[in-house]
């Protein structure tokens, strides 16, 4: 991702931060908005996700950042997808 990209903060729809601020921006708002951070949870596969409750499962299905689990050499190894990062 572009480090010039911009972001939409979930806390605040108005806030547009540059994807390179986008995870010093979101403590801080959070802090600022504790009333809609008690609606939201964070995605396990990217903490830059902030997800509304009723939606989680979903984004859990379809997330771009899913981490994939392959046999290999009868263990199993965890690659993740850093290319969108």
């Amino acid at each position: 991702m572009d480090p010039e990209t911009l972001m939409q903060c979930p806390y605040d729809k108005n806030h547009k931060i540059r994807a390179c601020r986008f995870p010093y921006h979101l403590v801080k708002c959070r802090q600022n908005n504790q009333s809609v951070a008690k609606q939201l949870v964070t995605c396990p596969y990217n903490a830059r996700h902030r997800i509304p409750k009723e939606q989680f499962n979903l984004h859990i299905e379809t997330c771009e950042h899913k981490v994939s689990i392959e046999p290999y050499g009868g263990k199993r190894m965890i690659y993740f997808n850093w290319s969108n990062c």
